[in-house]
């Protein structure tokens, strides 16, 4: 009966402490995810809230804007998730042979745009995209090539972002990777050494395999946020030119704050969730198969 009591003290004050966690969690996320699914069935602006069914999803699905914006966020899927991965792989493979103050140099660094303003990024990053004085028209021009418009080209703006957002996502990754890859004993290099693999085979086929777990996280959570990609387009185009780089949640954020068609928003924003899962859920069951250790 003591330790019952006792156990149920326990349980009081484990509560307690995450209660203000919780209570964050529920009214900034469960509340306002209940919300958009709920609103998704209405038409609510600022005149109007009543009852319309499916019309939000049916408007929608044949809306070429939103489409186009899936397409687009699709883009970043496809091109960021892969070049982060890769990168990620590259620069902690070559961390860890560093010293103690070797990695905690380079962490640091590949960090730092994390704890930046992204404000201040994205005026670095403008003034390299510059077409009179940008950095990357000086390199382009040592080779004999005319200057590019890179954020007005509808050619080029979207190579460039993807560069912008890669460069804005390997801290963490970094970190987590590094500390994955040193948590592999060494044995298995000695053995590999043993019989005469190089470098990179060790990456690719003792390395790799066994951060496996690790490297599937990444990639989850590196697809969510390539999918969910806002503020690159929000400070560096705005969604131009011609629409080119309007990304899914820029639309809805521009459907909902700029036309204040909010149910409408709501519906954009649940099958943006749909889509999340069904990748999500796919990348799990895929990866998880072939972890090793």
């Amino acid at each position: 009966m003591i330790l019952s009591k006792r156990k149920i003290q326990n349980n009081i004050f484990c509560y307690l402490f995450i209660s203000p966690v919780l209570a964050g969690f529920i009214i900034f996320t469960i509340y306002p995810l209940i919300s958009g699914f709920v609103y998704s069935f209405h038409r609510y602006t600022f005149k109007d809230y009543y009852f319309i069914g499916l019309k939000n999803y049916i408007h929608i699905i044949n809306d070429p804007m939103f489409i186009k914006s899936l397409i687009v966020a699709f883009y970043f899927v496809i091109a960021c998730t892969p070049m982060t991965i890769i990168l990620t792989i590259i620069i902690s493979s070559l961390i860890v042979k560093m010293d103690q103050r070797g990695k905690t140099f380079f962490m640091s660094v590949f960090f730092l745009p994390n704890i930046t303003s992204i404000v201040t990024l994205t005026l670095v990053w403008r003034w390299i995209y510059d077409y009179n004085y940008g950095l990357a028209n000086k390199v382009i021009a040592l080779f004999g090539y005319e200057g590019i418009n890179w954020l007005s080209n509808k050619y080029t703006v979207l190579p460039a972002l993807f560069i912008f957002s890669v460069s804005l996502s390997l801290g963490v990754p970094i970190i987590l990777t590094v500390a994955a890859m040193l948590s592999i004993p060494k044995t298995y290099y000695d053995a590999a050494k043993i019989d005469g693999a190089t470098g990179w085979q060790e990456l690719w086929l003792i390395t790799v395999p066994l951060i496996r777990p690790t490297i599937l996280f990444l990639t989850i959570t590196t697809v969510i946020g390539n999918f969910q990609v806002f503020m690159v387009i929000v400070l560096m185009t705005g969604g131009g030119p011609f629409y080119r780089t309007t990304t899914i949640a820029y639309l809805i954020t521009r459907e909902a704050f700029s036309y204040y068609r909010f149910g409408s928003a709501s519906a954009m924003g649940i099958m943006l969730l749909f889509v999340i899962a069904f990748f999500t859920v796919v990348q799990y069951k895929y990866f998880s198969k072939d972890i090793q250790y």
